[in-house]
C-alpha cells in the first residue's frame, strides 16, 4: 500500500476511537498528523500580512486553536475530508486572533501614551507649585515639594482613570486603584469636583481620563493647540486638588 493510503487507513481508525471512546492518544495522532496542514495555513495568511508587528509563531498559534475547534465539530460520517472542513475554521481562527490581538497592541500603545502624557503633565504642575524653574528644583527645599506634588499629581490622574498602570513583561497591566471602600469614596469625590471644573477644563478631563482621548485629538476637537491644551489641563488638575482640599464645599469661584 502506498503511504498515503496508510495514512488514510490510520487517520480513520483514529477518528472512529476517538468519536467512540475519546481516545487521547488517537487524540494525539490526529493533532500530530495535521498539525504540518495547519502551519502551512498560517504561513500562507503570514505571507500576506501587511506589517511585521505580528509574529509568525501568532499566527501558528491562532491556526492550532482553529485546528482544535475543527476536531471537535468534525463528523467524518458526512464524507467531507477532514482538511477542507478544517480550512476555514483555522483561517477564521487566525484572522479573528490577529485582529484581537492588534486591538490590544493598538490598546497599549494609547494606554502608553497617555501616561506618557499625564506624567509629563504632573510633572509641569508639580515644578509650578513647587516655585522651580522649568529645567527642575534649584534648591532642596524645591526638590522636597517638587517630589511631593508630582506624586499627589499622578495619584490625581489615576483615580480620574480609575486604574493604576503598571508595566509587567513589556505590556501595560491596569490594575483597580481604588479597591478600598475610602479609596472608592474619594474617587467619587473627584469626580464630582470635575463637574465644577470651568467649562473648558471639564472638557479636557472628561475627554482624557473618562473617554482617553489623547490631547492632540481633544486639541482638534476643540480648535486649540495642543500647548494649550496642555496649559488648560495642568489647570485643571491644580484646581481638582483644590477642590478636593476643601471637602464638599465647591462654592468658592475658580
Amino acid at each position: 500500500m502506498e503511504a498515503t493510503t496508510l495514512e488514510a487507513t490510520q487517520e480513520g481508525a483514529w477518528w472512529v476511537q476517538l468519536r467512540s471512546s475519546g481516545d487521547a492518544a488517537a487524540r494525539e495522532g490526529l493533532i500530530a498528523l495535521h498539525m504540518p496542514y495547519a502551519r502551512t495555513v498560517a504561513a500562507t495568511l503570514y505571507a500576506k500580512r501587511f506589517h511585521d508587528e505580528i509574529e509568525f509563531g501568532d499566527y501558528l498559534q491562532y491556526a492550532s486553536i482553529g485546528l482544535l475547534e475543527a476536531m471537535e465539530r468534525y463528523d467524518p460520517g458526512r464524507g467531507v475530508l477532514f482538511r477542507t472542513f478544517a480550512a476555514r475554521r483555522m483561517q477564521g481562527a487566525i484572522l479573528s486572533g490577529i485582529e484581537r490581538l492588534t486591538e490590544k497592541q493598538q490598546q497599549i500603545a494609547l494606554r502608553q501614551r497617555l501616561r506618557s502624557e499625564r506624567v509629563v503633565a504632573a510633572r509641569q504642575a508639580a515644578l509650578e507649585d513647587a516655585g522651580a524653574p522649568s529645567d527642575g528644583p534649584q534648591t532642596p527645599e524645591q526638590l522636597m515639594k517638587f517630589v511631593s506634588e508630582v506624586g499627589i499629581g499622578l495619584a490625581v490622574c489615576w483615580m480620574l482613570e480609575g486604574t493604576a498602570m503598571v508595566d509587567h513583561e513589556d505590556a501595560v497591566v491596569n490594575l483597580p486603584f481604588y479597591r478600598s471602600t475610602e479609596l472608592r469614596q474619594l474617587r467619587d469625590r473627584l469626580l464630582k469636583a470635575v463637574e465644577h471644573l470651568p467649562e473648558q477644563q471639564r472638557a479636557v478631563v472628561r475627554g482624557h481620563y473618562l473617554q482617553e482621548v489623547p490631547f492632540d485629538q481633544i486639541a482638534a476637537s476643540l480648535q486649540l493647540t495642543k500647548g494649550r491644551i496642555s496649559q488648560v489641563h495642568k489647570q485643571a488638575l491644580l484646581h481638582l486638588r483644590k477642590l478636593l482640599s476643601q471637602g464638599d464645599d465647591w462654592s468658592v469661584k475658580l
